[in-house]
């Protein structure tokens, strides 16, 4: 019996169950949990990688090779060849002889976004947005000998690190700074002394680790790869910004500042901003904000060639559908049956529901499957799914 890679929290996080681990761990502690050789293999083996920087462009910033903390030059591994079918655009080319010196000596390869390149871990992202409601960005990292790739530092997302093969050493500090932002009112620069966990990463381990939670890896002369998939978790300053934007429908927010009538124009000014702010909340406003992220999310890019490119768009017979988007699409129905996804609100006949439903759940169906829970004749359920592939809201699979 084959092994089934992790294809979501409750995959990832084994064996500790996965709503424990949100209401006790996720945004408050690191975790490091224990797994089984070969656990995380089959998201990103070795061959698989091998082929991507075969089969594929690579050059920075998707392609970085680094060394005690600082960046290796490209030039040293990466050259270009003209191209006269471009303008004379050059062409990136990998030197897979110097590349593999560089890593040899000790420099560790970084390649960002493995999620668009690999589909098992296109699948584990995809799982991981519909739970967290933002983008997931998947990076892999490999190394060999005993430099660290980067330096003692902090993320301003939330890591959980999958230990694909070998080992790897770690410590794990505090934060000195709590909620650090990116883009912050006040530097995080000096990091805590001392260490909360040092330890092995090894093969099949999971090292969940916050935003903020200042960390530092270190390869033991072996090869080894990780896999870090980042979670941007939204945050006040984002809700705000949403907020304040919305405020542009308010007469008072878009008037000119009367900074040249004197200061009592301007405190009569401040309070009719203040009453817009205010008149504007009302209960539920984090629920909406977090929904208008999901409705206006952009699916992944996804391909269903030949069939989506015939006049048919079809393939004969059995096919298996699902909904293209990874967030959540509620339905709501007034005389019509709205949906809310890809950036604006689609509107169908109220027939149409019962497929919806089944849709927007995000679970793969066959379409006959399909045919028989809805209770939908097979003709209209093609006719439909037909409709919803070419808006771009489904996809063969």
């Amino acid at each position: 019996m084959g092994r089934t890679e992790p294809a979501d929290l409750a995959g990832i996080v084994g064996p500790e169950d996965a709503e424990d681990f949100l209401r006790a761990v996720y945004g408050k502690t690191f975790r490091h949990l224990p797994g089984t050789p070969g656990k995380f293999a089959g998201l990103l083996p070795w061959d698989v990688l091998n082929g991507i920087l075969e089969q594929h462009r690579m050059e920075p910033p998707r392609l970085r090779l680094t060394r005690e903390g600082k960046p290796v030059p490209p030039q040293s591994w990466l050259s270009h060849q003209p191209n006269r079918r471009t303008s004379g655009q050059p062409i990136p080319r990998l030197n897979s002889a110097a590349l593999t010196r560089e890593l040899r000596e000790g420099a560790t390869l970084v390649l960002d976004a493995v999620d668009e390149l690999h589909r098992p871990i296109t699948q584990l992202a995809r799982s991981l947005e519909r739970l967290f409601h933002v983008r997931v960005q998947v990076n892999a990292y490999a190394g060999w000998r005993t430099s660290h790739g980067f330096d003692l530092h902090w993320d301003d997302h939330d890591v959980f690190v999958l230990q694909v093969a070998g080992r790897k050493q770690w410590k794990v500090y505090g934060m000195t700074r709590r909620h650090p932002l990116g883009r912050d009112i006040e530097p995080t620069t000096d990091p805590p002394t001392d260490v909360l966990w040092e330890g092995l990463l090894e093969d099949g381990d999971l090292l969940y680790i916050p935003r903020g939670w200042w960390h530092v890896a270190t390869p033991l002369d072996e090869p080894t790869l990780h896999l870090t998939v980042g979670v941007n978790n939204p945050t006040g300053v984002d809700f705000l910004a949403w907020y304040i934007d919305r405020l542009r429908a308010s007469e008072a927010v878009r008037s000119d500042i009367p900074h040249l009538a004197g200061p009592e124009a301007e405190e009569a000014f401040a309070e009719r901003i203040r009453s817009a702010i205010l008149d504007e909340w009302k209960s539920g406003l984090v629920r909406e904000y977090i929904a208008d992220l999901d409705a206006k999310s952009r699916p992944r890019a996804q391909f269903s060639l030949p069939w989506t490119a015939t006049d048919a768009v079809l393939p004969t017979g059995d096919f298996r559908v699902r909904w293209a988007g990874s967030r959540a699409a509620p339905l709501s129905r007034n005389g019509q049956v709205t949906v809310a996804a890809s950036g604006r609100r689609w509107k169908f006949a109220p027939a149409a529901g019962p497929l919806l439903e089944i849709l927007v759940s995000g679970r793969e169906c066959g379409i006959s499957e399909l045919e028989t829970m809805s209770a939908v004749d097979g003709q209209t359920t093609r006719s439909f799914i037909r409709e919803l592939i070419g808006s771009g809201l489904v996809v063969l699979c």
